[in-house]
């Protein structure tokens, strides 16, 4: 167990055209808090990353609280209970917290903030424990929701999934199969193309680095797309728009193709087809699910106890390369969900 507590700090923010990296932060060691009355001592074992993580330190506009510069690097993960001065918890225990990129945090649980994306124990706990930031938690809820409710798709539609190797794609894919529905995914590599088809089942894979997206949408899907799941919009989004079915429907889950460029940025040339097709294009947040979340959990620990669903986990090893775990998201690094175990599970 260290002996100190490390920390990554907001040393300043990215400027627009900046990678996110460890540039932007400083990696300080410090004495290991100690829990007062009512409060918590978690030891980190696994961060969980999202591109909304370049959000919380950038100065441009976002849905997201700013992360004040010299604070710890805020960050959800898996964590253990190593010392505890509150009636609900003991050591041992293992939650889902809001911990931030630090070895070691002190909470104070309340009625308040214990909820499933702020503090919450795992009474059921799965293993490996990475599984509760990934598959069984909020990646794998946004993409059940996302493709399920949000889209509507079920049996015999044809799906398609943009960044198809990401974290939540790569699980999108895999659900739609499970429903019964043909799934195209788009992806940034021939390998990652290799990966989703004949690893996590896809039917077809696009590189749209290599090919033209919008010719082999139609090549691919003669009878239009009946569900897009949407996580990268720009170019790719604008492609599917032309090649919808009738009541298609969009969930658009995420925009990591436009949302950090810089400059002003055009939406879609083609969202007349919503007309013409009859079409709905939504957005979601998942947060609006979190009174559901029992239920994704529930349908996901099945599929996965059963063999039927690959957790998709890409991991980093240790707290020192965080930075760099997270920037992977935005150079298409990634395969999976990308987390970094900072300690072992007990």
């Amino acid at each position: 167990m260290p002996e100190k507590n490390r920390q990554w700090r907001l040393k300043r923010r990215p400027e627009p055209t900046e990678m996110i990296g460890a540039a932007q932060f400083d990696f300080v060691e410090g004495e290991i808090p100690v829990p007062g009355d009512g409060q918590v001592l978690l030891r980190t074992l696994v961060l969980g990353t999202s591109p909304a993580q370049r959000s919380y330190v950038s100065s441009g506009v976002s849905m997201h609280e700013k992360l004040p510069v010299g604070a710890v690097m805020r960050g959800r993960g898996v964590a253990v209970v190593v010392d505890s001065k509150h009636a609900a918890f003991k050591s041992g225990d293992i939650l889902t917290a809001s911990v931030g990129w630090q070895d070691y945090s002190v909470h104070t649980p309340t009625e308040q903030n214990m909820s499933i994306l702020n503090f919450a124990k795992i009474t059921d706990p799965a293993k490996p424990l990475s599984l509760h930031i990934g598959l069984l938690g909020g990646a794998g809820a946004t993409a059940y929701f996302g493709l399920l409710d949000v889209g509507q798709a079920k049996a015999g539609d044809t799906v398609v999934v943009s960044a198809a190797a990401g974290g939540i794609g790569s699980l999108a894919g895999q659900i739609a199969k499970l429903s019964g529905c043909r799934v195209v995914g788009i992806c940034g590599t021939d390998d990652k193309a290799a990966w989703i088809t004949r690893t996590l089942g896809m039917d077809a894979a696009i590189n749209y680095k290599t090919e033209n997206v919008e010719a082999r949408l139609k090549e691919l899907c003669p009878g239009g797309i009946n569900v897009f799941f949407d996580n990268v919009g720009g170019a790719v989004l604008d492609a599917a728009l032309n090649n919808l079915a009738n009541r298609a429907r969009i969930a658009i889950c995420g925009f990591i193709s436009t949302d950090y460029a810089v400059g002003k940025q055009f939406g879609p040339a083609n969202y007349g087809n919503l007309v013409r097709n009859r079409a709905r294009m939504e957005g979601f947040f998942i947060f609006d699910y979190i009174p559901r979340f029992a239920e994704s959990e529930k349908a996901l620990r099945a599929w996965h106890a059963e063999g039927r669903i690959n957790p998709c986990e890409d991991l980093d090893h240790g707290l020192e390369h965080m930075p760099e775990t997270l920037a992977s998201l935005f150079k298409g690094a990634n395969k999976g969900v990308k987390l970094n175990r900072v300690a072992a599970d007990p």
